[in-house]
């Protein structure tokens, strides 16, 4: 016995979905066309030349929420404001709290947030101690002044 309302529900979302399909293949077509046309012009030009052997560009997006170096501003802030090491949850969820961000932006954050101490860690400006779950991020000593300088 099939549940009316949840069948529906179902079906809307799969229509919705395959809608967002739709526009990814013809998205697709667009620029496979384009590519296609970019790779006829280098055989015309060189010959000799594989446009297959060319390696594809890894695209970077960055985050709309954010300008250039306020993620790590913040991340910054909120190590020097701490009373002790914080966890690098904590440090994200303290980043969504001060721009007013929606929840749910979490996990997305939490690689860039990775990135960003790994980084100032090879740097010396933050220590790191645990491991895993329980790794917890607080500023090195007599670094907040060189920190503000190197962002």
């Amino acid at each position: 016995m099939a549940e009316t309302h949840v069948v529906s529900a179902l079906c809307t979302k799969r229509a919705e979905i395959a809608g967002h399909v739709h526009d990814l293949e013809k998205k697709v077509a667009t620029w496979r066309a384009r590519l296609a046309s970019i790779d006829e012009a280098i055989r015309i030009f060189s010959p000799e030349t594989d446009p297959e052997a060319i390696q594809a560009k890894r695209l970077y997006r960055r985050a709309r929420y954010f300008g250039r170096g306020e993620f790590a501003r913040l991340c910054l802030e909120i190590l020097r404001k701490a009373k002790g090491p914080l966890t690098t949850a904590e440090i994200v969820a303290s980043v969504v709290k001060a721009k007013g961000l929606p929840d749910g932006l979490d996990a997305s954050l939490t690689e860039k947030a990775l990135a960003y101490l790994r980084s100032k860690r090879k740097a010396a400006a933050v220590i790191k101690s645990g491991t895993t779950q329980g790794t917890r991020w607080c500023l090195a000593e007599n670094d907040s002044q060189k920190l503000s300088l190197s962002i």
